[in-house]
């Protein structure tokens, strides 16, 4: 709720920045100074696009990062931001997350989205107009094989009786899942299949707007809007415009959503995430403009000294 604690994270992308040593030294001091989230982006087979750059191609397996991370780290959470569900067969989904929670300690939180990206639906042979119908069934799937004794499920996309799903995941109930997006189908999933809401690129007006529709379905279904995680990603992308630049390519005039105030400082961060916290956040994944580990390093010590007391 407003003024809560604002909890922080941040990412190491774009991939091909770094070697996989310096993400995990960055990993480990992001740990020690207090973020509390390591995002885990992915794309599993995009375009061969000629005029995109390769950092926009550059994309590691998630759980094998998240792996990684986990056994460097003690306390920082994993966030998928966002995994696309429909990209991934849910059992061996359930099994894999699953397997990151006991490796982590109960440190993994599935941040999902239906997908946008028509091109890459089409190269990996998943019909784009069911994404989400997929991505509801999917997510009954797995939470049923992380909690259930004796796993059952029969849908359209995916059934199975009779069967054993270990391990369990270490958190009780199963792993928190925080859905992304903002409108009618993402408003429904989130009072129905998730723990969180985890949008990206809109303002804080825009927060306000879809958590009083998202209340207001979770309270019909008696659920407590209260415990919702609302978790935003690009609010605090300092200096860098990319998220807005992607925002106008993808979405054009289309866009359900306001673009984010601009955060040109790392100092007018503080008052950009107080705005969010007011509007009901309780986490921001922050970003920087950075072209090599150690200034990403300066500028991750620069916010956890500057912004984060603020808000703890």
């Amino acid at each position: 709720m407003a003024g809560s604690r604002l909890e922080f994270g941040f990412g190491v992308f774009p991939y091909s920045y770094v070697s996989f040593a310096e993400m995990a030294d960055l990993a480990k001091l992001g740990d020690a100074l207090g973020y509390d989230a390591f995002t885990l982006p992915e794309h599993l087979l995009t375009p061969n696009w000629p005029q995109a750059p390769i950092s926009t191609k550059y994309w590691y397996d998630t759980a094998v990062i998240g792996s990684y991370i986990a056994a460097v780290t003690s306390r920082i959470k994993l966030l998928t931001s966002v995994s696309v569900v429909p990209y991934h067969p849910p059992v061996q989904m359930a099994k894999t997350l699953a397997t990151l929670d006991v490796v982590s300690d109960g440190r993994v939180r599935y941040g999902v989205g239906s997908g946008w990206m028509k091109a890459e639906f089409r190269r990996l042979g998943i019909p784009f107009r069911e994404r989400a119908a997929i991505t509801e069934e999917y997510l009954r799937a797995m939470k049923e094989l992380w909690t259930a004794d004796a796993p059952r499920f029969a849908g359209k996309y995916v059934s199975f009786d009779d069967v054993a799903a270990f391990p369990k995941p270490v958190q009780k109930g199963g792993i928190p899942i925080y859905i992304g997006g903002f409108g009618e189908g993402p408003f429904r999933r989130v009072a129905t299949l998730g723990d969180g809401w985890i949008p990206m690129s809109l303002s804080p007006k825009d927060v306000v707007r879809g958590l009083g529709q998202i209340r207001a379905l979770m309270e019909k279904q008696g659920r407590d809007p209260q415990a919702l995680f609302v978790g935003v990603s690009g609010g605090l992308d300092i200096g860098v415009g990319e998220t807005r630049k992607w925002q106008h390519d993808v979405l054009g005039e289309h866009s359900p959503v306001e673009m984010p105030p601009p955060v040109e400082s790392i100092r007018q961060a503080v008052d950009v995430a107080g705005e969010y916290q007011r509007a009901g956040a309780t986490y921001m994944s922050v970003a920087f403009r950075w072209r090599t580990a150690a200034e990403l390093a300066d500028k991750l010590e620069q916010f956890a000294r500057e912004v984060m007391p603020a808000f703890r």
